[in-house]
């Protein structure tokens, strides 16, 4: 399941300083976050409760944020940079994927949550998307560039996209290794019901891989779309590497598939 080798992927941009943070609000007339500096792992915590959620408060706008919404705990906006890719983020302090409050009964459900939003990656990409074109990523705390949790939400990536399909969708109880594909064994996979995605996924990631729930810090997750109309679902993607980047199953330039 273990692989020395890790697939980069673009992080988010690299600025040159703390005062491009507020760049972010700068760019509220473009309805996006165009720069924070990620030099600092707390910039996105700077994002989402110092600039967004007081916009929305006091304002009523969600800029430079695409959306706040107080009443379900979440935020939306376009990572720095990226013209499909969206993050979701917590309107609480979380640091990423090893905090308890994940797993606790209640918890927001980040993944349907950000689901809900692959709507606004369809509409900036340059070729129509069906549901499983899309997908989610979380990263381990060492394969993050920032200490809030944030869900990736972009194009899947075309070589997992024919790996996937090479097997026919139906869920399943079990995780079994990502095989075939450019990720080998480093992943393990199981499918989900549509209706699945209602479950606390960093739960069911924690409860059924074997010493997950310790070493949360470790997990990687991606939630990616399967099957098509009215046979569909989810494969849920797990990787326990210390770098995990399950972020590399996306493309963010979201180009077709060869």
């Amino acid at each position: 399941m273990e692989s020395s080798t890790i697939m980069q992927t673009k992080p988010l941009r690299r600025s040159r300083g703390p005062c491009l943070i507020v760049a972010a609000a700068l760019c509220a007339g473009a309805g996006r976050a165009e720069a924070f500096d990620v030099d600092d792992r707390r910039a996105l915590w700077f994002v989402v409760n110092d600039l967004c959620r007081p916009m929305q408060r006091l304002l009523g706008s969600p800029r430079p944020c695409l959306k706040v919404d107080l009443a379900h705990g979440f935020v939306v906006l376009r990572a720095p940079g990226e013209t499909t890719q969206v993050l979701i983020a917590p309107t609480a302090r979380i640091a990423g994927i090893e905090s308890p409050a994940i797993l606790k009964e209640g918890a927001p459900n980040l993944w349907a949550l950000a689901w809900a939003e692959r709507n606004r990656v369809a509409a900036s990409a340059p070729r129509p998307l069906q549901w499983d074109d899309v997908g989610m990523a979380v990263n381990s705390r060492l394969g993050r560039s920032q200490d809030q949790l944030h869900i990736h939400v972009d194009c899947v990536d075309a070589r997992l996209k024919r790996a996937l399909a090479a097997h026919a969708f139906r869920p399943t109880p079990n995780w079994a290794p990502l095989d075939p594909g450019p990720w080998g064994n480093r992943y393990r996979v199981k499918y989900i019901a549509a209706a699945g995605l209602e479950k606390n996924i960093f739960k069911m990631v924690a409860e059924e891989i074997p010493g997950a729930k310790a070493r949360m810090a470790r997990q990687a997750i991606a939630v990616v779309g399967v099957g098509a109309k009215d046979d569909r679902g989810f494969a849920v993607l797990a990787s326990s590497e210390g770098g995990g980047h399950a972020e590399e199953l996306l493309d963010h330039a979201c180009a077709p598939g060869k």
